[in-house]
């Protein structure tokens, strides 16, 4: 056990108290815990730690709650915690002391990877811009197509039709044909026989319905 050691009475109030640690009580802390160092983030924990000691060496600081501190004086002399106690008490902080350290390191962490981001979101930012402007490209190339599709349907309709008028058209040519030759008109053999006849002997009258040369009067 380390020699006993004289500290500030304001210290071991203010370790009773619970109030914000300075240096001295700090330093007293480190004693009685027999801690190398305490960070003043653990001094509420080895507050806790060290406050039923104090009040087991020195009984008389409990008149502190009553506002009676006058007649303790101005220092106070205490030992550090035993051997058994001292090591519990400095197991407690360095477990502490590991839980901040990772915590740190989480904290540079994050940083970090608030630094990355802010890195990739300047560099996608442009990228994006592409890509609506890409995107809005391909609306309009859709636009564009969709419309020139619609004209070639309109187009492919309308030439649809034109070759069914043609289709009619060259069906009613013939039937006409037909109904001609049979409503009258005279088949080709027979337009050719009412026509002269050709061929044979000439007539002696030569079709003028006598003999020219025949009479007296030639």
């Amino acid at each position: 056990m380390a020699e006993a050691k004289v500290f500030p009475m304001n210290a071991f109030v203010s370790v009773l108290r619970g109030d914000a640690a300075d240096q001295t009580q700090l330093d007293m802390l480190a004693y009685i815990t027999q801690a190398e160092i305490i960070d003043a983030e653990f001094a509420p924990v080895a507050q806790s730690l060290s406050k039923a000691w104090i009040y087991e060496q020195e009984p008389g600081l409990t008149k502190y709650a009553e506002g009676d501190i006058a007649k303790l004086g101005n220092q106070v002399k205490i030992e550090a915690l035993p051997d058994g106690e001292a090591a519990r008490a400095q197991k407690v902080l360095e477990v502490l002391g590991a839980l901040k350290a990772e915590n740190d390191a989480l904290k540079a962490e994050v940083e970090a990877l608030k630094g990355q981001k802010a890195d990739l979101e300047a560099k996608i930012s442009p990228l994006e811009a592409k890509v609506k402007t890409i995107a809005a490209q391909d609306a309009a190339g859709e636009t564009k197509v969709s419309v020139a599709s619609s004209k070639l349907d309109e187009m492919t309709k309308k030439l649809n039709d034109l070759m069914a008028e043609v289709d009619k058209v060259k069906s009613q040519g013939v039937v006409v044909a037909g109904v001609a030759g049979a409503d009258g008109a005279a088949p080709a053999g027979e337009a050719l026989s009412t026509g002269p006849k050709v061929g044979g002997e000439p007539e002696a009258d030569f079709g003028l319905g006598g003999d020219a040369f025949g009479g007296d009067n030639w």
